[in-house]
């Protein structure tokens, strides 16, 4: 595959990625809150497996400096990254800075993934998991730093061993890993300091 075989990415890098940097800053400082990307078709072209949200986050994220583990070894995504971010890649889940889970309804092992050490918990891994959306789904009520009382959000499309996975990563803090939901309808983030309860729904 040759450079003019490979997807474009941002139609302006540098506008574009301060856009969504900006969401991501916001999304983590806010945990709960869908924020929707005014730059949202900031591109034309993604790969197949990623929608354009999880591609954006990807090219705002990843860089030379970041290794990155990927659910699916699917070459046309690889090179992308590689070509577009520069980005190592891992089959390693625990060197990984960034996991990129193209499939929520179907997640890895969790805890193959590095949580920091006590001196350094800044050394953790970041989720990046694709779901179908964040206005329909299973409801999930969230509490912790950045949240006054509670946040009451819907998922679909994410395994629902994830919330247990996060019930155990919340414990651990300063360790564990924080996660970025990522649908065609926008962006959630929820670090490990969230607590949550799922609400089961009503018969």
């Amino acid at each position: 595959m040759n450079s003019q075989q490979i997807l474009s990415g941002f139609i302006n890098p540098v506008q574009n990625s301060q856009q969504w940097y900006r969401v991501i800053l916001n999304a983590m400082s806010r945990p709960g809150n869908v924020y929707i990307p005014e730059s949202i078709e900031a591109f034309s072209n993604n790969p197949k497996l990623c929608h354009k949200t999880t591609a954006s986050i990807a090219l705002t994220l990843f860089d030379n400096d970041t290794t990155i583990w990927l659910q699916s070894p699917e070459e046309n995504l690889s090179r992308w990254l590689q070509f577009h971010c520069g980005c190592p890649l891992t089959d390693l889940p625990e060197e990984a800075a960034f996991a990129l889970i193209t499939d929520g309804s179907s997640l890895p092992d969790l805890t193959q993934f590095a949580i920091g050490t006590a001196d350094f918990p800044d050394r953790s891994t970041t989720l990046i998991i694709q779901v179908s959306s964040l206005a329909e789904g299973d409801t999930i009520k969230l509490s912790g730093a950045g949240i006054a009382t509670t946040k009451t959000l819907k998922v679909s499309g994410l395994n629902a061993s994830f919330w247990n996975a996060q019930e155990t990563n919340s414990a651990l803090f300063p360790q564990g890993f924080d996660t970025i939901l990522a649908a065609p309808d926008g962006v959630i983030c929820i670090p490990r300091t969230i607590t949550i309860r799922r609400q089961e729904p009503c018969m």
